[in-house]
């Protein structure tokens, strides 16, 4: 151990910080992070333990590691479940503003691709988070 190792900021890339990691590339798709989507992100992780440690640990995994080699060490890690439930949290917080931005989409066919997922095994996904999100048809009931 060297004198100076505690200050390093290599992250071992786990299961746990994968998903945080991925979410984090997402929101960070359009170029912010909002407040409210890193509330969502602490909210999603608080069963993993320490949110705000896992978010910390993600974020400096992303500074330091860029999407493809995000994709290509997760893609060896992780197994088919872990890979499909990633892209379902993906595909939420995609949607989770109503509108799907074009380097979103992007962003998350490269997740898909990377994975080993085609459209067709992905589209169930899709559909049913867009109708979990579809709280316009609460509005539409209520003004009639």
């Amino acid at each position: 151990m060297g004198l100076f190792d505690k200050f390093s900021s290599t992250v071992e890339l786990t299961p746990t910080v994968a998903v945080a990691t991925a979410m984090i590339y997402m929101m960070s798709s359009d170029g912010e992070i909002a407040e409210e989507e890193m509330h969502y992100l602490a909210m999603t992780l608080q069963s993993f333990g320490n949110p705000q440690e896992i978010i910390d640990m993600a974020s400096k995994y992303a500074k330091k590691n860029n999407l493809g080699v995000f994709l290509r060490e997760s893609n060896k890690m992780l197994n088919d479940d872990q890979k499909m439930t990633i892209l379902a949290n993906l595909i939420d917080v995609l949607l989770s503003d109503g509108a799907a931005e074009e380097e979103e989409q992007e962003l998350f066919y490269r997740f898909t691709e990377a994975y080993g997922v085609s459209d067709d095994e992905i589209q169930p996904y899709i559909d049913i988070i867009s109708v979990k999100n579809d709280f316009a048809i609460f509005l539409e009931t209520e003004a009639v």
